[in-house]
């Protein structure tokens, strides 16, 4: 059976409110395209789960997707300092944090 489908369907398949937890490191190996799809498509009430989030956190809090984030740090690396979006969304109270040592 062929499971390959057009991005915009694999987005689709993400329902608001659910739990994801993308693969990927920092600003590594992250499901970019997915996550902009995810934004394009107007999700909303996401949790984002993963030790280090980087490029995805800040992402989908700049368009509004995320209700929670589950993580350990959220930063771009030490060169490019925290992901401005997502502390923005937390410090305004937009997205709440459960943070993970």
């Amino acid at each position: 059976m062929d499971k390959r489908m057009p991005l915009s369907e694999a987005a689709a398949l993400v329902k608001d409110g659910e739990a994801i937890s993308p693969g990927g490191s920092l600003l590594h190996r992250a499901p970019a395209a997915l996550l902009r799809e995810l934004a394009r498509q107007g999700r909303k009430g996401l949790k984002l789960i993963k030790p280090s989030p980087g490029y995805d956190a800040d992402l989908l809090c700049a368009a509004g997707a995320l209700e929670r984030v589950y993580s350990g740090i959220v930063t771009f690396e030490a060169g490019f300092g925290m992901a401005p979006s997502y502390r923005r969304a937390i410090e305004r109270g937009l997205t709440g944090l459960t943070e993970h040592a």
